[in-house]
């Protein structure tokens, strides 16, 4: 059995594949609307490509303009600051020399707690020693009432002038401007307006308060002028008038007082011939009061109300 022939191996038979039979491609209408639509696609694509481009330029030039915006913005906020300060600048520069020449705030001019203002009222008086002692204090009235008149030169004013409400406007040009009291003292020099300011102020200063003293502003016609006075016990008038060198005065000279309408006449009869023969009582003011009359009756009412 061991050395029988081997047997042979069976043939190895190969079995062919059976092609299938394609069937004819066949150019379905689907296919040429796909085709037509990627078509369309593509060139709307191609189309579009530029379009992103811009808008991709337009987006960067919106955000370029944002920053430029908000910048101007934050200028435009600076400038509006900077005009803001400067009208305001503006506004107290013109009301501080507008005030000087329109009078709108009289009471503001008279300040008898200016340091300026006491010195001299004590150099005129050395200051009232007993507070009791009316005579000396009449008698200091009186001193410094000539201290304005020796040591204050009457000065007209001249072109004064009067700021427009913007810078771009007009300015225009009067003949009145009113003085602090140490800007008369500084200069020695003003008109009727300026040394009766100065000396109400000085009253005032001398007796701190304790007895009323006003300036007493008339007008007439031609003209207009300024004193002081003060009401006394017993509807009597006093009125100082250093411009006019006119004080209330007995028959020897010495400082007096006088019923109200009496001495109000005699002085309106004083001022007459260069203020006009309607000359009459305008207006009283002190750094508390600021009162205007239609007529000097109407003052003298008003004065003897308050006796």
């Amino acid at each position: 059995m061991d050395n029988a022939a081997p047997a042979e191996a069976p043939p190895v038979v190969v079995v062919p594949q059976t092609q299938p039979e394609r069937a004819p491609f066949r150019f379905h209408k689907w296919h040429v609307v796909t085709i037509v639509l990627l078509l369309i696609i593509a060139v709307q694509v191609m189309a579009y490509l530029p379009v992103m481009s811009r808008y991709a330029s337009l987006e960067l030039l919106h955000r370029s303009l944002l920053s430029e915006h908000a910048a101007l913005e934050d200028d435009y906020s600076s400038l509006e600051a900077s005009y803001n300060s400067f009208q305001s600048s503006y506004d107290r520069l013109r009301n501080e020399v507008n005030s000087r020449a329109s009078a709108s705030d009289v009471k503001s001019f008279i300040i008898p707690q200016d340091s300026a203002v006491r010195s001299v009222a004590l150099q005129a008086t050395g200051g009232w020693s007993n507070p009791s002692d009316m005579n000396e204090y009449w008698s200091d009235m009186k001193k410094m009432y000539d201290w304005v008149v020796n040591n204050v030169d009457y000065r007209y004013d001249g072109m004064y002038p009067t700021l427009p409400s913007t810078p771009s406007g007009t300015v225009e040009y009067g003949t009145e401007m009113w003085q602090f009291p140490s800007e008369t003292l500084d200069l020695k020099k003003g008109d009727c307006e300026d040394m009766a300011i100065l000396l109400a102020s000085m009253i005032l200063s001398y007796n701190d308060g304790k007895y009323s003293v006003e300036c007493i502003w008339i007008t007439g016609s031609s003209s207009g002028h300024v004193a002081v006075q003060f009401l006394v016990t017993g509807d009597e008038l006093t009125i100082l008038d250093p411009a006019g060198h006119y004080y209330t005065q007995d028959g020897y000279g010495n400082l007096d007082s006088k019923e109200v309408s009496t001495e109000i006449n005699n002085w309106l009869d004083h001022w007459r011939p260069s203020l006009g023969s309607d000359a009459r009582v305008y207006r009283v003011f002190s750094s508390d009061l600021d009162e205007s009359f239609s007529s000097t009756s109407e003052y003298i009412t008003w004065m003897i109300n308050r006796a």
